[in-house]
């Protein structure tokens, strides 16, 4: 069951010490549950502690001998399992739909009006990647990129992804030996292709071997804010998973079950 979860990260993939009281608070849009500023700092250091126990920090070492994709998966795995064991003490369950959730109101809080609110969230995601990068690839975070260049990144990942000929690999992955693959072991494979794809793009853009793959990503997640980089891109890749015939949304679900 672990094998599996771990597998479902990497499509998932192809992103102070004051204690806020345990609450998650409906916001004025349906009810969604939300966090105030106090809460999505504290969560922050929360996750923080967790991504450097021993424990955290000995798993992201063990997959550096692999390849790009399995430290990858690896460093997804380890991050998304801290915020799942923070978030029940900022008043989210610990599972997808709480993962969910907090996601998106941590994200709702890093585009505050607030540029002290802003900068403090950035700090502590910027944290966090520098313990993942460092102990899982080896390498420190890049410079950040511009937003024009983010821009051009993502344009030229989304381009590659809906090439024809890979178009046509998805659509046909499940035929001849291929379709003997166990539903985990298939979605490997897609997920192996699409990392290969990615990696040749942002090699062009001076993002090298397997440490240039992550900070890339990495560069990516800084521009979160900005449509052209995040949506585009979570799109073609939702696309391409779809037409292997693997649903994310499903796979996400079970990640935190």
């Amino acid at each position: 069951r672990k094998m599996m979860r771990s597998r479902q990260v990497v499509a998932l993939s192809v992103r102070l010490s004051t204690h806020a009281r345990p609450r998650a608070l409906a916001s004025s849009s349906g009810g969604r549950p939300s966090l105030t500023l106090e809460q999505a700092i504290t969560s922050g250091h929360l996750i923080l502690t967790e991504l450097q126990a021993p424990a955290c920090l000995s798993v992201l070492e063990s997959a550096r001998g692999g390849d790009k994709l399995v430290k990858w998966q690896q460093a997804n795995t380890v991050l998304i399992q801290a915020t799942l064991r923070a978030l029940p003490q900022v008043g989210f369950p610990a599972n997808a739909a709480g993962l969910q959730g907090y996601n998106e109101a941590f994200a709702e809080n890093a585009r505050s009006d607030q540029l002290e609110a802003r900068a403090a969230l950035q700090g502590l995601n910027e944290q966090k990647w520098r313990i993942l990068l460092k102990h899982g690839f080896e390498c420190e975070p890049a410079q950040p990129l511009a937003l024009t260049a983010a821009r051009a990144l993502a344009i030229d990942i989304v381009d590659a992804m809906q090439d024809p000929e890979l178009l046509k690999q998805m659509a046909t992955s499940r035929t001849g030996l291929a379709a003997r693959l166990s539903d985990a072991e298939h979605q490997h494979m897609i997920s192996r292709a699409i990392v290969c794809v990615q990696a040749e793009v942002m090699e062009k853009h001076g993002f090298k071997g397997d440490a240039g793959y992550a900070q890339a990503h990495v560069c990516l997640m800084e521009h979160a804010h900005d449509a052209v980089v995040t949506a585009s891109v979570a799109a073609a890749t939702t696309g391409l998973y779809a037409r292997a015939g693997i649903d994310l949304s499903a796979a996400f679900k079970q990640v935190g079950s």
